[in-house]
C-alpha cells in the first residue's frame, strides 16, 4: 500500500513539472518574436565587431548599439559581453548589416573648442560574411567646430556671434563614403534667446559636406547650453562667451549747437547682462566717430568696474561715440536737436525787455514795435554769443541752454540793448534847438 501511494505522488508530481515547462516554453518564444532587437550569433563575427569597437576610445561610458531603424543590437545572445543588451528579447538577423550606429548612452556633456573635435559616438562600418569582404571596417565620425571661443560680442546686432560647423570625418573609410541612411541632428537652447535652427541632416563624409550654421544668441543665465540631438549622439555643449563693456547715457538725447551735454557711464557685463566689477585700473579710450562732440575725459580708468565721461554737443548731427577697453569695445548714438524753446524763450524774453524800455523815466520818445523789434534783435545776438561761449558777455553755457535763463537772459539783454541803442541815437542826431 505505502509502495503504491508513493508512485501516485510522483507520477503527480511529473505531472506538474511537463505541464509547468509546456507553459513556459511558448510564452519564451512569444517574447522573442515580438522583440525589437537583431542578435549577432556568430562568434566571429562577435569578435570581429568587438575589436573594431575597441579601436574607439568612449572614456569608460557604457554605450548603445542600434542600427538605423533603432533596433538594439545583441552581438552573442548565449553569452552577452559588455557592449550587450541581455534584459531585451532578441530576434536573430536575417542578413548581414554593414553599419551600426554606436552611441553613448544618455546624454554627454562637451566644451566646444575652436579646433574641429570629434563627437561622442558614430557609426562602425563593419562586414559579418566573407561575401562583403569588400566592404572597408571604419568608422563614421561626427564632428563640430566652433568660432570663436569663447564667443565674442558684436554691438551692431547686441548678440554673441559663433559659426557651427558640423560635419562627418571618415576613419579607415573611403573619401565621400555615404551612410546608409541620412542622420538628422536638431538643436535646442536652454539659459540663452536665439533663432531656433533648422535641422541638419549629415550622410556624406568630407568638408565639402559640412553644414555651417551662424549662432547669434544672448545669454539670460550664467550658463547657457546648446543642446545637440541625434540618431548618433546626444551632446550638452556650455557655451561660454566674453565679457563686454557697454556704454549707458544718463539721456537719450542731448541739445545740440553747444548747449546740450550728457554723463556716459562705461560699465562691464558679463555675457548675461549682469554687471561685473572687476576691471579695476583698465585704461580705456572714448573716440567720437560721427557727428560733433566733446568727450571730457577722452582716457578712462576702471574703477570698480565702472568709468565715466562727459559728452558735451556740438552743431546738430547725431554723435556717435565708441569705447575701447583691450579687447572690449562698444557704442552708441545720440541724436542733437535744435534747442527750439530756449530760441524761443530768449525772443519773448528779449521782446519783454525791450518793450519795458519805454516804462522808463529817462526813456526816449519812439514806438513800442520799434523796441520790441531792437529787442528781439539783441536778444538773438546774446543768445548766439551765450552759445558760442563768448565770455566778455558773461552769459554760462549751463544758464543759457534752459528755456528760463535764455528768457532772462533775452530780456535784460533786450532792456539794456534798447536803452543803449536809445543813447547812440541821441548822440548821433544833430542839435535841432533854435538859434
Amino acid at each position: 500500500m505505502q509502495t503504491t501511494t508513493w508512485c501516485l505522488v510522483r507520477g503527480f508530481g511529473l505531472a506538474i513539472t511537463a505541464a509547468t515547462m509546456s507553459i513556459s516554453v511558448p510564452a519564451e518564444e512569444t517574447r522573442e518574436l515580438s522583440s525589437q532587437a537583431l542578435t549577432i550569433s556568430a562568434p566571429a563575427a562577435s569578435t570581429q565587431f568587438q575589436q573594431l569597437l575597441e579601436r574607439r576610445d568612449f572614456g569608460g561610458r557604457q554605450v548603445e548599439i542600434t542600427d538605423f531603424q533603432g533596433r538594439t543590437i545583441v552581438r552573442d545572445a548565449q553569452s552577452p559581453e559588455r557592449y550587450a543588451q541581455p534584459v531585451l528579447p532578441t530576434l536573430n538577423a536575417t542578413g548581414a548589416v554593414s553599419q551600426l550606429i554606436v552611441r553613448p548612452a544618455g546624454t554627454v556633456t562637451v566644451r566646444l573648442t575652436s579646433e574641429p573635435i570629434d563627437l561622442p559616438g558614430g557609426v562602425a562600418v563593419t562586414r559579418f560574411d566573407e561575401a562583403n569582404s569588400a566592404v572597408s571596417e571604419g568608422w563614421f565620425q561626427p564632428t563640430l567646430e566652433a568660432s570663436p571661443v569663447p564667443a565674442v560680442w558684436d554691438s551692431t546686432l547686441g548678440r554673441y556671434r559663433m559659426r557651427l560647423s558640423l560635419g562627418l570625418r571618415g576613419d579607415n573609410l573611403p573619401a565621400g563614403a555615404t551612410l546608409q541612411q541620412p542622420v538628422t541632428v536638431q538643436f535646442g537652447f536652454r539659459g540663452l534667446n536665439a533663432d531656433p535652427f533648422e535641422a541638419v541632416t549629415l550622410e556624406q563624409t568630407g568638408i565639402a559636406n559640412e553644414k555651417h550654421l551662424e549662432f547669434l544668441f544672448l545669454p539670460t543665465t550664467g550658463q547657457p547650453v546648446l543642446e545637440l540631438r541625434s540618431a548618433i549622439t546626444d551632446i550638452d555643449y556650455p557655451i561660454e562667451a566674453m565679457p563686454r563693456i557697454a556704454l549707458r547715457p544718463v539721456n537719450d538725447s542731448m541739445v545740440g549747437l553747444g548747449l546740450g551735454e550728457t554723463l556716459v557711464r562705461v560699465v562691464r557685463l558679463q555675457p548675461d547682462g549682469t554687471e561685473a566689477n572687476v576691471l579695476n585700473n583698465l585704461r580705456a579710450t572714448v573716440e567720437v566717430t560721427a557727428g560733433g562732440a566733446v568727450p571730457e575725459p577722452s582716457v578712462l580708468t576702471f574703477q570698480d568696474g565702472d568709468a565715466r565721461f562727459m559728452l558735451r554737443s556740438r552743431g546738430l548731427e547725431d554723435v556717435t561715440v565708441r569705447v575701447t577697453a583691450g579687447a572690449h569695445s562698444d557704442s552708441i548714438t545720440i541724436p542733437q536737436r535744435f534747442p527750439t524753446t530756449p530760441v524761443l524763450a530768449a525772443l519773448l524774453g528779449g521782446a519783454v525787455g525791450g518793450f519795458s524800455r519805454r516804462f522808463s523815466r529817462n526813456a526816449s520818445g519812439g514806438s513800442g514795435i520799434a523796441r520790441i523789434a531792437e529787442g528781439l534783435a539783441v536778444a538773438i545776438i546774446a543768445y548766439v554769443a551765450g552759445v558760442l561761449g563768448v565770455g566778455y558777455l558773461g552769459l554760462p553755457v549751463a544758464v543759457v541752454s534752459t528755456e528760463a535763463g535764455a528768457f532772462l537772459t533775452g530780456a535784460l539783454t533786450g532792456f539794456a540793448g534798447v536803452t543803449v541803442i536809445e543813447l547812440l541815437s541821441k548822440r548821433l542826431t544833430p542839435d535841432s534847438r533854435p538859434g
